[in-house]
């Protein structure tokens, strides 16, 4: 398999993993978890961080994004997936979209401060979960569609 097909397959499984294993994981935070209050399956309209003028409803902002974190964990977990993708994906997630994103770079672009470094807990551990989550069945979808071979 080629890198374009790499990014291509690690879109669709990024796009497919953050409307249903992302979502799920923050639906079940929502209701069996205090403190998280992000309602999973939102079409309320939200402004881009990096394009201001650019206005989607969340879900579908969110599934760009895993799509975009897809392709690259695409290339990252190799054009022949080999081994135990469902780990690895669950690390590149936790690292990723959770620790370089969600704790350094979306705070830094909402003018906020990192909840990591507050030492919030109730918004650490669903971030952690969610982006683990989301790795884990991304790079799972990803073995999945490159080879229909289940990792």
């Amino acid at each position: 398999m080629n890198a374009l097909k790499s990014i291509v397959v690690g879109f669709i499984a990024g796009v497919i993993a953050a409307v249903t294993a992302q979502e799920f994981i923050s639906w079940l935070f929502v209701n069996y978890w205090t403190g998280w209050n992000a309602a999973p399956w939102s079409m309320v309209p939200m402004r881009s961080l990096v394009l201001p003028d650019v206005e989607l409803p969340w879900l579908v902002g969110t599934a760009i994004t895993g799509g975009l974190w897809g392709a690259l964990f695409g290339l990252i977990l190799g054009w022949k997936p080999v081994g135990m993708m469902t780990i690895r994906g669950a690390i590149l997630g936790l690292f990723g979209p959770g620790l370089i994103s969600a704790f350094t770079v979306m705070p830094y672009l909402e003018h906020q401060p990192s909840p990591l470094l507050e030492g919030n807990v109730e918004v650490i551990v669903p971030i952690l979960c969610i982006c683990a989550g989301f790795g884990a069945v991304m790079a799972w979808l990803y073995g999945l569609f490159s080879f229909g071979r289940l990792p």
